[in-house]
């Protein structure tokens, strides 16, 4: 009896605890959404150009779907790397969106999904096309994941074509890009801020095929932050964005970056304040031979470059001014060259890149200084352009010392903008 007390007792403690412990499901399927009919990424932008560019007056109040339709999308670009918060990339085939979420976490990349658009808004940032507010619970169902994604392949160029509204042909879409690399100041530097503040950081990057430059945007929240920008050339898998009318571009993953090694800069001026802080950072100076007009660091579209213009007050003012490079020692280097990029607008002097081997000091017009044949942009507009490779050989001392000379007249002057004058050597 007493044996089969204690069978009893165990039997009811066993239930007890059991019926104690919460049981975790799944939740339930929410089946399809929005069943009364789909929609195109295609047709969304055009229902934005609609409503948003083409109706006068312009609207005051947000466009929100009021119906249940359907986006059947797959996700391009997640928020794995840290790269994109609260937000992904889709495509459908017809075009690439974002869509900004309520909450974070849950999407992949590879995931086909559909969306009910349904009270969801339709808006953008800085004219980057987005759905905004989605609620991931409610509104988006997995359909599969694991889809294969194939970013498409463009050039440079076609990136930064645009159509007639306005917005670019290529906006939100995962595309790879071919023979690029990033600027001189920006090779070898991290991607975004590494301090506390985490500080989002904008890189350029060009192509040998073009003359134009874009803007790539790291936050300083992503997994690669810290990583060294590499220093060669290659290809790069992005999505293409835009922010009012510069293109600007976002990598999702490190691994998306498929550049060399190697072709770091020996000797670099690059302007950026996190890395050149002033502009006679690092040894530089400055000298007017003739009037008082001054170079400057200045900055526009997250690009950092040395500026100048003899034009103040209404009027022209006729200068020589000299920016000048620290002594650099080339003796032990192979094959040395300089390079840069300049830009200007309106008409006057052209600026000139010279060579020393004997200055030490003040008034420039003491030393022997021989030009260099430096391409310059043709035309203005502010068009930067490439300089090409100078070669430095003949010029192999432990004091070379190169310089960038503005010229103005009481009459004419142009405005000059000169970046990422870099010494390279093999």
């Amino acid at each position: 009896m007493k044996n089969f007390k204690y069978i009893i007792t165990a039997l009811l403690l066993t239930i007890i605890v059991s019926s104690c412990k919460k049981k975790y499901t799944l939740p339930p399927d929410k089946g399809p959404l929005a069943n009364s009919g789909g929609i195109s990424i295609d047709s969304i932008r055009k229902k934005y150009i609609s409503y948003y560019i083409t109706t006068v007056p312009k609207p005051v109040t947000l466009f929100k779907f009021n119906t249940d339709i359907s986006l059947t999308c797959t996700v391009t670009a997640d928020e794995n790397s840290g790269n994109f918060y609260k937000s992904v990339c889709v495509s459908d085939g017809t075009g690439g969106l974002v869509v900004k979420l309520l909450n974070s976490g849950g999407l992949y990349k590879g995931d086909q999904i559909r969306i009910n658009l349904n009270n969801v808004i339709l808006n953008d940032y800085g004219k980057m096309v987005q759905l905004d507010s989605v609620d991931i619970e409610k509104s988006i169902v997995k359909i599969s994941s694991g889809n294969i994604v194939v970013p498409k392949k463009i050039t440079f160029n076609q990136m930064l074509t645009k159509n007639g509204s306005a917005l670019m042909n290529y906006q939100g879409q995962l595309v790879e890009i071919d023979s690029v690399e990033f600027s001189a100041g920006h090779k070898g530097k991290s991607f975004a801020d590494t301090s506390v503040y985490k500080y989002s950081f904008d890189r350029i990057l060009e192509s040998s095929n073009s003359s134009q430059n874009v803007i790539v945007r790291t936050s300083g929240y992503s997994n690669f932050a810290k990583s060294k920008i590499p220093c060669g050339k290659g290809s790069m898998v992005v999505i293409v964005g835009q922010y009012n009318s510069d293109p600007q571009l976002t990598i999702p993953n490190f691994s998306d970056v498929k550049l060399s090694s190697g072709g770091c800069p020996l000797f670099i001026k690059s302007f950026e304040p996190a890395d050149d802080p002033s502009l006679t950072n690092g040894g530089w100076s400055t000298y007017n031979v003739l009037g008082n007009v001054n170079w400057m660091q200045s900055s526009y579209n997250g690009q950092f470059f040395a500026k100048i213009s003899n034009y103040s007050g209404g009027s022209n003012s006729a200068c020589e001014s000299w920016f000048i490079s620290p002594a650099l020692n080339l003796s032990t280097i192979t094959n040395p060259s300089v390079s840069f990029t300049s830009a200007y607008n309106f008409t006057g002097p052209p600026i000139e890149l010279l060579v020393s081997t004997n200055y030490t000091g003040g008034d420039p017009s003491a030393a022997t200084w021989v030009l260099l044949p430096a391409t310059l942009p043709s035309t203005g507009g502010y068009v930067w352009t490439k300089s090409g490779k100078l070669s430095l050989n003949s010029y192999k001392t432990a004091n070379t010392r190169i310089a960038v000379v503005y010229y103005g007249t009481s009459t004419t002057g142009s405005t000059w903008e000169v970046d990422d004058i870099a010494v390279s050597g093999d």
